[in-house]
């Protein structure tokens, strides 16, 4: 059988199309679609001209979908899944099952292959997000960038900015965040980065580029960056452990799953999540996802079907994304 996969997020949208042993035969990539961020007629482009390029790959294996996992961002929120699904039918095989849900359980089943655990999420925005082996689901946090979304992209960079200038006014300790903040917006002084964050832009496409200069000055060692991450961690972990406690039992062994672009560096947070988790969640076991989010999706697709995940299934898909990594490096 053939399933396609869409991971739908606020920075792009993805569609993979492989069968039930991880083979992949398309995959394309279009703009943002995020429902809530998106006019209508601007979301249905995106998802028509996904389908489209999928499509035109291979005609007779799009012709035999059985089904269709598609994990969008802001879904829950805008409560627009069945638009969405019917959206997507229009264009599908007719006899496709089509099923959409948040995005976050494309993140999880990346990290899980289908099984029960929790997700932190923290790319621009962050959110905790649980499914139990009952199938009940829970989130906690992404409740948007302006009062929630800790730990975020964002968030980070946020924190790095307001370091800067409380150095600056002598409220705060000397960090080396102040260099790389300057050096990235081209000021001379901290009172000229007013004038760059305050923009025409979106104060998160301005702001969450800034996290990775708190991950590299902590790695290197300096206090206020590594107070950031750490501060960062300990809000996501409530997250996390607010979704445990309606899910799992506290001893249970459950899989956290950290997904997202603030967590490249998963020998950085994982040890740092541990740690921080000791006493709350003794047996948790924190872990970086295995297959990127479509592949996530591709799985709880075959899920929906009563198809359990081998390892050779996710061997296929991590070999496809490593040979489309290097196809795009050259």
């Amino acid at each position: 059988m053939y399933v396609l996969g869409i991971d739908g997020g606020g920075t792009k949208t993805t569609g993979m199309v492989a069968d039930d042993q991880g083979e992949v035969y398309m995959q394309a990539v279009t703009g943002r679609s995020n429902p809530n961020t998106l006019s209508q007629a601007e979301f249905h482009q995106v998802m028509e001209n996904l389908l489209l390029q999928l499509k035109q790959q291979d005609p007779s294996i799009f012709s035999q979908l059985t089904v269709c996992f598609a994990g969008m961002a802001g879904v829950g929120e805008s409560g627009r899944a069945a638009e969405i699904a019917a959206l997507l039918k229009r264009h599908l095989p007719l006899e496709t099952n089509v099923i959409v849900k948040n995005d976050a359980v494309n993140a999880l089943y990346a990290g899980t292959a289908g099984e029960a655990g929790i997700v932190q999420i923290a790319g621009t925005g962050a959110i905790a997000y649980g499914i139990n082996e009952s199938g009940q689901t829970v989130r906690s946090g992404g409740w948007g960038y302006l009062f929630d979304d800790e730990g975020s992209g964002f968030d980070l960079g946020k924190s790095a900015l307001r370091a800067v200038f409380r150095q600056y006014d002598g409220r705060g300790s000397a960090t080396s965040l102040t260099e790389r903040v300057l050096a990235y917006f081209g000021a001379e002084q901290v009172p000229d980065l007013i004038a760059k964050v305050y923009g025409g832009e979106h104060p998160r496409s301005v702001i969450s580029p800034l996290a990775p200069f708190v991950i590299e000055e902590a790695k290197s060692g300096d206090q206020v960056a590594q107070f950031i991450l750490e501060d960062a961690c300990t809000k996501m972990l409530l997250c996390i452990e607010a979704c445990h406690q309606r899910l799992f039992e506290k001893a249970n062994s459950t899989p956290i799953v950290l997904s997202g672009g603030v967590f490249t560096d998963s020998d950085l947070f994982i040890p740092l999540f541990e740690k921080l988790a000791r006493e709350s969640l003794p047996n948790a076991v924190f872990q970086p996802t295995q297959v990127v989010p479509a592949g996530g999706a591709l799985i709880a697709g075959l899920k929906s079907q009563g198809i359990g995940i081998s390892k050779t299934f996710m061997e296929r898909v991590k070999a496809h994304t490593r040979r489309e990594e290097e196809n795009h490096v050259r």
